[in-house]
């Protein structure tokens, strides 16, 4: 597979909630990076006990939380992603970054909307 296919088969695995394959789709040492500081998973995490731990809570802050790629752009190992994102209370479009490192989700980067994610937020 290809770092587009790769990309591509993370948002799958992750949109049908099989949370156990996608994260076998992420690299030992994925580096993650949510910008920002008030959002409840900011920061950057290092690992991917840190990555999943992040990710563990993305159903516990969000209902119905939902993300759908609609275009990719692929050169080399990095890919830039054009995402719908929707949620109760959200309907906007995030942009992701990622780097693939020996087949394998290896940095990624968020530029979603947090404003609308902090209205979204489960109160």
């Amino acid at each position: 597979m290809d770092s587009k296919e790769i990309v591509k088969n993370g948002y799958e695995l992750f949109g049908k909630g099989d949370m156990e394959g996608f994260m076998n789709t992420v690299h030992d040492d994925v580096v993650w990076v949510y910008p920002g500081d008030k959002h409840p998973m900011s920061g950057t995490h290092k690992g991917k006990e840190a990555f999943m731990k992040n990710m563990m809570q993305v159903p516990n802050l969000f209902s119905n939380f939902h993300v759908l790629p609609e275009s990719m752009i692929s050169e080399g190992d990095k890919v830039f992603v054009n995402v719908k994102a929707t949620a109760d209370g959200m309907d906007t479009i995030f942009g992701h970054y990622f780097e693939v490192k020996d087949g394998k989700l290896s940095k990624f980067i968020a530029y979603d909307d947090t404003l609308s994610m902090f209205n979204a937020l489960k109160k």
